[in-house]
């Protein structure tokens, strides 16, 4: 009988996405004053007007279960966070949208200098948008895929 030989495949290749300066800031302002947000540190980079967006997360202590590796937890709430921002970005100023439900798949440990997290939305409508995440860990100059999510959100209009 013989083994199975696992095939070599490429690595994934991070590229930086093209963002827009000051495009939905006021999408930015929601996330960061948000109190998750703001306990586990994560920062939006920014959005661009075709669904993507960059979610940035220094990587401590508090945040790993063994001082290194970020809990994946952690890791899928930046994923979330990405997804769900890339849907919302696409909608018009005012529109925000809630998380209904993201399956994520853990690739690789979480470990570097901070975490950085590409959302891009896949479908936007009325009622619902799905969007993709990667979470890559910047590790010694290099980034390294240790993560991959569809997230699932219901856009709505904020009401003060």
């Amino acid at each position: 009988m013989r083994e199975f030989e696992t095939p070599a495949l490429e690595q994934p290749v991070f590229l930086m996405p093209s963002l827009t300066a000051g495009f939905r800031q006021d999408l930015i302002d929601a996330i960061g004053s948000m109190p998750a947000s703001r306990l586990v540190g994560l920062s939006v980079t920014g959005f661009s007007p075709a669904g993507t967006s960059l979610i940035e997360l220094p990587v401590v202590p508090a945040i790993t279960f063994d001082g290194h590796v970020v809990q994946g937890g952690v890791v899928g709430l930046l994923a979330d966070y990405a997804g769900v921002s890339a849907a919302a970005c696409t909608l018009p100023a005012g529109w925000l949208a809630s998380t209904t439900g993201y399956s994520v798949q853990n690739l690789a440990p979480a470990k570097g200098e901070r975490l950085l997290a590409v959302g891009q939305a896949l479908q936007v409508g009325k009622t619902h948008a799905v969007s993709n995440a990667q979470v890559w860990a910047l590790r010694n100059g290099r980034y390294v895929l240790v993560a991959s999510a569809t997230t699932n959100c219901r856009p709505f209009q904020f009401v003060a």
